[in-house]
């Protein structure tokens, strides 16, 4: 039996190994040793390898569904479906957990799997080989004999992180990525009002052991060269003893990288960030959201913008650089409060700022507070991302012409971002920087990876943004909400 599994993702701006996709397969082998697998990135493929993909005979072939990628995944559907209309085809990752039974409503496809995928996508395969009944698979949606959609009752999270081999990292090209990428965590225990993790992990947070981690790194160092690792969890700092713990065995174990992690900036403590910092953590990405109180306090971060300001001040003084990010449209929000949040952050210590226009996703309070107080020009969440300005909603104390203000006042100071396309200037330079870690001695070679990285941000800077009168299209959707 053969299945082939997609990671559409051609136009992105980063190339990143499907680690969601690594696991199904790792897992499934423990028990399907017979099953041939066979993974496709879009974004790195060529298209004769494309073609070559789409022309194989599959048993099965799956896709992960992204809602920036939608429009990709449905090519990619219509295109398998050209070829033959009898491989199945199944469908799962963020967006299906998101939209659940409505993800059948414009993609032509059999099966989806929602929630965490391993077990179910591994008894699913026991239901391809007539050893399981397809009523029995819990986390499956699927269409039954009469055409009509039946949602099996969701999965039971996997407890035991550790008991999941590591992903299947011989089918992805690693020489094309230029970090390794590692998730630690599953989940988060806060609960802000915009993010829709709860939808897929339910706000319960588990973590795998530090042992298992590093026995991961230095397999990744030992088989697929040396690059800068990326951590790329909801919040990499939940537990710091765990997080001292990791960055003493990498110092005991001289494992020498670089890292960056996601982090909870409050929670942090001094002892921790230096520690953090002589194991190799050169960077840490934080949610600022808003530099207003109130605003944290809608969107129920539990702290203050002083407390966020102690933090960053203490991964600063441990030699640590600090990413911040704000958003654009919270509950709440107004002109002033945006105001509020750039005048914060010119001040700041931040190494480098990002403000995004919020979207809301089904599932979350941000968008059940958009449906109570404000108004949508579309509900369609994946047309969301090509919409700029990205304003896809209004609210009556923060109008469609005030978001426009707010996005050009943060466009002039450099901030602003809302594009997420592949340019081959980052391609070029981080396939650079990817060469100089693999082959170059670490004292040389990260000061030139820190070199190229401020070029990149100095190119980002000073990158030309335009933000002219709304034009035809924008008042189009203004209209829509008035």
């Amino acid at each position: 039996m053969k299945i082939g599994l997609i990671f559409p993702n051609k136009d992105r701006k980063d190339k990143t190994v499907h680690i969601g996709l690594g696991y199904l397969v790792a897992y499934a082998r423990k028990e399907h040793h017979d099953i041939a697998f066979s993974v496709l990135d879009t974004r790195i493929s060529t298209k004769k390898e494309l073609e070559e993909f789409l022309n194989s005979d599959f048993d099965l072939i799956g896709l992960t569904v992204l809602s920036p990628n939608y429009d990709e995944v449905i090519s990619l559907v219509e295109k398998i479906r050209h070829k033959s209309k009898q491989t199945p085809i199944i469908a799962g990752g963020p967006f299906v957990t998101t939209m659940m039974e409505e993800i059948f409503h414009g993609l032509d496809i059999d099966y989806a799997v929602y929630g965490e995928g391993e077990i179910t996508f591994s008894e699913f395969i026991h239901f391809l080989k007539n050893e399981r009944r397809i009523e029995t698979i819990n986390g499956l949606i699927y269409k039954n004999a009469e055409n009509i959609l039946v949602k099996n009752p969701p999965r039971k999270q996997i407890k035991e992180l550790d008991s999941i081999p590591f992903p299947a990292y011989d089918l992805f090209k690693m020489n094309k990525y230029p970090m390794h990428r590692i998730t630690t965590t599953r989940g988060c225990p806060y609960k802000c009002v915009f993010c829709n993790s709860s939808s897929i992990w339910d706000w319960k947070w588990r973590k795998r052991s530090v042992q298992n981690i590093v026995e991961e790194i230095q397999y990744l160092l030992e088989n697929h060269e040396k690059k800068v690792f990326c951590f790329s969890d909801n919040t990499f700092n939940v537990d710091l003893q765990r997080i001292e713990l990791f960055c003493k065995t990498l110092i005991e174990k001289k494992i020498d990288i670089l890292w960056s992690a996601p982090v909870k900036v409050e929670i942090i403590t001094l002892e921790v960030a230096i520690l953090m910092k002589k194991a190799g953590c050169y960077n840490v990405g934080i949610g600022i959201e808003s530099a207003n109180n109130v605003i944290l306090k809608n969107i129920r971060k539990n702290t203050t913008i002083e407390e966020i300001h102690k933090g960053i001040s203490i991964f600063k003084k441990a030699g640590i650089e600090v990413l911040g990010q704000f958003v654009i449209g919270s509950p709440g929000e107004t002109l002033e409060t945006v105001k509020e949040s750039i005048d914060y952050a010119k001040k700041s210590e931040l190494d480098f700022v990002m403000f995004y226009s919020i979207l809301p996703f089904k599932g979350t309070e941000q968008w059940d507070y958009v449906i109570e107080k404000g108004s949508f020009p579309m509900r369609e969440i994946h047309r969301f991302h090509s919409i700029s300005p990205r304003i896809v909603f209004e609210t009556p104390e923060f109008d469609y012409y005030d978001r426009l203000e707010a996005i050009k006042l943060a466009r002039k100071e450099g901030y602003y971002s809302e594009s997420n396309d592949r340019s081959y200037f980052f391609d070029m330079g981080k396939k650079i920087a990817q060469k100089i870690q693999a082959h170059l001695p670490s004292y040389i070679s990260n000061r030139l990876y820190f070199f190229m990285k401020n070029l990149y941000r100095k190119r980002l800077l000073k990158k030309e943004f335009h933000l002219l009168k709304p034009n035809k299209k924008h008042r189009a959707i203004s209209a829509k909400f008035e």
